[in-house]
């Protein structure tokens, strides 16, 4: 047996002893060869990338890099997590001309097109969708259009889940672009034995990642420049809408998010309702239910299921009017998705409702004051879009739970970001026992 210290007991089982000790042989064995596989594949990576380009010495080499090419692709989250890095290479090189290359994959999906303003984070966007280079026309074209620009510095802000074959079509892409410095590439961890390394390895934030990949090799400071470009017409917009739905100036909102890109990632609806219909009997606060035009359906359900009644403001704001409602908000409760992710670049606290699907800690929210609610299964994690096993994880967070952590958030308000930025922390606040995130 065990002892309190984590030793064995005078009395010790023998038996157990063995036993122990082989699940630590075997859980190491497997952590050592998922850090073996890692380890290989970024000495390639950064082999190739040495032989590829010239190397980079900073500062001495500043004055060379006059125009920069910035590669980041993905939805809302996926973007939204990359602006504090991107933040900080716009103030590295504040004297260079930085473009952002991305897609949001598909025609009509959301992403950086839609959530940075040219000449803000960026001074310009180069946006392609998936059809776009399908064909070996397509993909010349866009190489020439690349070409075209004659960039020095090629930045890549590789996605989470990058293969090592994606990885490389970012190096050629840059290469045959005729970039002369490179820096960035990163291939996804190894997913073997993903259970051990759920229990085992501590992931860090997707945000963290990008800005640990490249702040050393690009001499980067944070600075807490990531937030959002929210106009004063996105301001006045939502200004409007508030007081159209009766919400005076002196009111606190909670913007309530109810929809999720996965159906694994979406907590339930009756829960929402209750909660929601709990927040609206606190003095001076009015709950907002915000959502694509796609989720009202779900929307619905949750007003249907409520006492009072909420602002629907589903359908309404574009990302950035959004984003200027999530700084108006006091806390934002919601799932694991793009709009959390928005909350906490506006320095809004939340309460994020987690799913087991992924590792734990890799999306968590940026920055200092998230409570985040997540509950391990034995599945966990299983990478599905849909769950398949009654969304067993997300059933283990309760009402109770949720209710707790609001009370915390509420009870906090919501902090002064310095310098009229939003806050850049590095830790998860842990709230009360049943609202921390356990592992």
């Amino acid at each position: 047996m065990l002892d309190p210290d984590g030793g064995y007991g005078q009395f010790g089982n023998a038996p157990a002893d063995c036993e122990t000790r082989g699940r630590t042989w075997q859980v190491s064995g497997k952590l050592g060869a998922a850090g073996l596989v890692n380890g290989a594949r970024d000495l390639l990576v950064e082999t190739l990338r040495a032989l590829a380009f010239r190397s980079l010495a900073l500062p001495g080499d500043e004055d060379s890099i006059r125009r920069i090419l910035v590669f980041r692709v993905g939805n809302i989250g996926d973007i939204v997590a990359a602006t504090p890095t991107l933040g900080a290479i716009r103030q590295r090189f504040s004297n260079s001309y930085i473009s952002l290359l991305t897609s949001p994959g598909a025609q009509g999906a959301p992403g950086a097109q839609e959530l940075i303003r040219p000449g803000t984070l960026v001074d310009s966007l180069m946006v392609y969708h998936k059809s776009d280079i399908s064909t070996w026309g397509g993909r010349k074209r866009l190489l020439r259009r690349v070409r075209s620009e004659r960039f020095d510095l090629f930045i890549e802000l590789s996605n989470v889940l990058a293969p090592f074959r994606q990885v490389m079509q970012s190096m050629m892409l840059a290469r045959l672009a005729g970039c002369r410095y490179a820096a960035g590439f990163q291939v996804c961890a190894s997913r073997w034995f993903p259970r051990t390394q759920a229990l085992h390895v501590p992931f860090e934030r997707e945000s963290d990642r990008l800005f640990k990949t490249l702040g050393r090799a690009l001499d980067l400071r944070r600075n807490d420049s990531g937030r959002l470009p929210v106009s004063e017409a996105d301001h006045a917009f939502v200004q409007e809408l508030l007081q159209r739905n009766g919400v005076s100036t002196n009111d606190r909102i909670v913007v309530l998010h109810v929809g999720a890109k996965r159906a694994a990632n979406r907590w339930f609806e009756d829960r929402y309702a209750a909660v929601a219909g709990w927040i609206q009997t606190q003095p001076g606060i009015r709950v907002v239910l915000t959502g694509a035009p796609s989720e009202r359906e779900s929307i619905d359900q949750v007003r249907l299921h409520m006492r009072t009644q909420p602002v629907i403001a589903c359908g309404q704001l574009n990302l950035l009017q959004t984003a200027a409602l999530l700084e108006r908000a006091c806390l934002y409760v919601g799932n694991d998705t793009g709009p959390m992710h928005m909350a906490a670049a506006m320095g809004t606290p939340a309460v994020a409702i987690f799913s087991a699907r992924d590792f734990p800690r890799q999306w968590y929210p940026y920055g200092d004051e998230h409570i985040v609610l997540r509950r391990d299964v034995p599945c966990s994690p299983c990478f599905k879009d849909v769950c398949d096993r009654g969304l067993v994880c997300l059933d283990l967070i309760q009402i109770d739970d949720v209710l707790r952590a609001v009370q915390v958030q509420l009870s906090r308000g919501k902090p002064e970001p310095p310098n009229g930025q939003a806050g850049a922390g590095e830790r998860i606040s842990p709230g009360p026992k049943a609202a921390t995130d356990l592992l």
